[in-house]
């Protein structure tokens, strides 16, 4: 079957787990977007991805990650393997790791507009 022909999913998910992944996945985006993690955020890009999930989900997930930087979350959840060569290799690198991060600011955001104060 062609990609996006066959509807069937390649994981056994029901239907709760696969709207919780969807959200996960959309809180995921904003914040790599740097837009703020909210439910209404979270489901204009639900939307306009074509995805439906019960009306809690989103509200459920921007509460519980509110006040969090899911970006430095994911930072820290990287295994542990640097050891000492990992620190030394670091020590040169925060002249490149800043101009790397004004460039990601530059970066456009798809087309989305995801704080829009109206």
């Amino acid at each position: 079957a062609r990609l996006g022909v066959d509807k069937k999913m390649p994981l056994n998910l029901n239907n709760k787990q696969v709207q919780e992944l969807a959200t996960s996945y959309a809180c995921m985006v904003l914040a790599d977007c740097e837009a703020k993690v909210n439910d209404e955020n979270i489901n204009k890009l639900l939307g306009a991805a074509g995805v439906k999930v019960e009306p809690f989900y989103p509200k459920l997930f921007s509460q519980l990650l509110a006040g969090k930087d899911l970006v430095e979350m994911f930072a820290k959840a990287g295994g542990s393997g640097g050891g000492a060569g990992g620190a030394a290799a670091g020590e040169g690198g925060e002249g490149e790791e800043k101009k790397e991060e004004k460039k990601e600011e530059e970066e456009d955001d798809g087309g989305f507009d995801f704080d829009d104060d109206e």
